[in-house]
């Protein structure tokens, strides 16, 4: 099981992402600059996916526990939740953000079409954010002006109703990482999708889950716990399954 592979990548995503969260950083969130009527797109866009992936959490007995696979298993779970955090800074405008709407009214409410574009610098580096609103979803990408980097650093959508988002990470104007959310009533599902390696975390409302570990299209582990805290591990290169 390649599980430390993983890691590295995702090591490799935090550097990058830390570029961008040291300028949100900079201030604290501010609406005083949107010119759109009503809620700005800023604080609409990705908001509530924010806060579910700020609420995930394994259960406490998993957590604490000194068996290696439960170990594994919450190793993973706060790597994904970590990455999903850090993917959730980006959507943070601070209060130095420039923002310029504009925008495109049809005779039906429903057609209604705007985009905002928000625009910052910091310490050598600069970002420009845009959001576009559709009938049915948001759209959004970044871009970043820097001596390390330069270039578009992420685009992806959300659906309205809350549902679905993905969002895609690129180095050299390829799409590097890949990370989308599915939010139902009483789970939360997070798939990461890195350099052949792909997480997939199914969190329930009473912190029972499973996580899956493919390489490439093969599903080489499985980790499942229920809301006690008790789980199982399966490895699928040796076929062997291991409780705690």
């Amino acid at each position: 099981m390649k599980i430390t592979k993983t890691m590295k990548i995702t090591n490799k995503l935090f550097t990058v992402l830390a570029l961008v969260a040291v300028l949100v950083a900079t201030s604290c969130s501010s609406n005083d600059n949107d010119a759109l009527e009503g809620e700005p797109l800023s604080e609409k866009v990705m908001q509530d996916f924010v806060k579910d992936i700020q609420a995930l959490s394994v259960p406490a007995a998993l957590s604490a526990s000194n068996n290696q696979y439960a170990q594994q298993a919450n190793a993973q779970f706060e790597t994904l939740k970590l990455l999903g955090s850090s993917f959730a800074t980006l959507f943070t405008v601070p209060a130095n953000a420039t923002s310029v709407p504009s925008g495109a009214k049809s005779a039906s409410k429903e057609s209604i079409l705007n985009t905002q574009t928000y625009t910052w610098s910091a310490d050598g580096v600069s970002v420009t954010y845009v959001i576009s609103e559709t009938s049915n979803r948001y759209n959004f990408e970044y871009s970043i002006v820097s001596l390390d980097f330069t270039g578009k650093f992420m685009d992806g959508y959300q659906l309205k109703d809350g549902s679905y988002a993905e969002a895609s990470l690129y180095i050299d104007n390829v799409a590097y990482t890949t990370i989308k959310w599915w939010v139902e009533t009483d789970t939360t599902k997070i798939e990461l999708d890195t350099d052949g390696y792909k997480l997939v975390l199914e969190s329930n409302s009473n912190n029972s889950g499973n996580m899956k570990v493919y390489e490439g299209t093969f599903l080489a582990s499985l980790y499942e716990w229920t809301a006690s805290g008790s789980g199982l591990y399966t490895d699928y290169n040796t076929n062997m399954t291991y409780s705690w």
